[in-house]
């Protein structure tokens, strides 16, 4: 039993040379087991989408109606008649499509039958 008990191989198929025993092993690094709690910073919050909404939000309070001075007359007309139309969501679309295929709307005011009506005499 002159055979030691634990042996060494430098590399694969390397003779068999014996070792010390009890193994003597010496730490090269500390290990971290926990992440360091990172420090406040204005900057991450910025970078919250809930902030981000409340910051465009408040600029465009401020941008808008100085946007709404520089325009024409004409724009401003036709801009009232849109936010019109969006107080009927119907009349919207109606006017909606009728910008989409070039049609006017000639038949606004009327009822739905004569509408209809209108446009079956048309076909």
């Amino acid at each position: 039993m002159d055979s030691p008990n634990c042996l060494e191989y430098a590399y694969a198929g390397a003779a068999k040379q014996p070792i010390k025993y009890p193994l003597v092993l010496y730490p090269y690094a500390k290990y971290q087991y926990f992440e360091q709690r990172r420090g406040f910073s204005p900057f991450s919050m910025l970078k919250n989408p809930m902030v981000m909404m409340m910051i465009f939000s408040g600029v465009m309070m401020f941008v808008m109606p100085k946007m709404m001075e520089g325009m024409d007359p004409e724009e401003k007309a036709a801009m009232r008649k849109q936010m019109e139309a969006q107080k009927d969501p119907s009349k919207m679309i109606s006017q909606m499509w009728g910008d989409i295929t070039g049609k006017q709307e000639e038949e606004s005011g009327k009822s739905r039958k004569e509408r209809r009506k209108i446009r079956s005499k048309k076909d």
